[in-house]
């Protein structure tokens, strides 16, 4: 599998959001990568933000610049030109959950655990929120968000959050399979999907399936489609395996 890994750091500070962001611009510049693999420690995801340096200041200046950069982050992971896969093998919480959750898909181990704890300290997963809407509903989002302490696995996985619980030595193989069969979508129609999906999230039913058409009807004017459609139905060979 062409995956590119994104090592993520245990702790979002200031320092360690300006690596994240550039592992990510890595990311979108790796035009050999068929998909972006978000990894953590052993036994930690993500512990979501630094809290030590806005608990001293408050969010001004630089505290204020580090929470925009985050969101960027998860703004850069939902506009990813190639699929995201989260390996998830431990500690998840505050803005790890959102990382998590602005992939397109989530693995854990049976250990691993998902918490949002930040109303507990009087604050709110503002940040979070966006990205988690997308996985899961409200009332969900909601719970989770009140529950505070953290969940497990199957908690995660029945909440919308996780789309597969894998044993720890099943992981990478697992990965690497669905990294396969989600890599054969090139990056032209990953960037379509997601931009019609966040789209078609906007729309009345009877306004999006109208605008569905429209859409449809535009990527038939492209010759390469049309090409690849007659070769499959000509002689079987998927677009994904014929010559470009």
């Amino acid at each position: 599998m062409d995956a590119h890994h994104i090592e993520l750091p245990e702790t979002l500070s200031a320092a360690s959001l300006e690596a994240l962001e550039r592992a990510l611009v890595r990311a979108e510049g790796d035009a050999g990568a068929r998909v972006w693999l978000l990894l953590g420690k052993a036994g930690t995801f993500c512990r979501g933000m630094d809290l030590g340096g806005y608990a001293a200041d408050g969010a001004t200046g630089p505290a204020l610049a580090s929470l925009r950069q985050f969101g960027a982050c998860l703004g850069r992971l939902r506009r990813a030109g190639r699929p995201t896969l989260a390996l998830v093998d431990g500690v998840v919480q505050g803005g790890g959950v959102g990382l998590a959750a602005a992939c397109d898909v989530v693995l854990c181990t049976p250990s691993s655990s998902f918490a949002l704890p930040e109303a507990l300290f009087g604050l709110l997963p503002g940040i979070v929120l966006p990205v988690l809407l997308e996985r899961m509903t409200l009332q969900q989002a909601r719970l989770l968000t009140l529950l505070g302490a953290a969940r497990d696995a199957d908690f995660a996985r029945a909440h919308g959050l996780v789309d597969e619980i894998v044993p720890a030595s099943d992981l990478p193989r697992r990965a690497a399979r669905l990294g396969r069969e989600l890599g054969r979508v090139g990056t032209p129609r990953v960037r379509g999907l997601r931009a019609w999906l966040y789209e078609a999230a906007t729309l009345a039913p009877e306004a999006a399936l109208a605008c569905g058409a429209e859409v449809t009807a535009e990527l038939l004017k492209d010759e390469g489609v049309r090409r690849g459609i007659r070769t499959f139905l000509a002689d079987g060979t998927p677009p994904w395996e014929q010559e470009p």
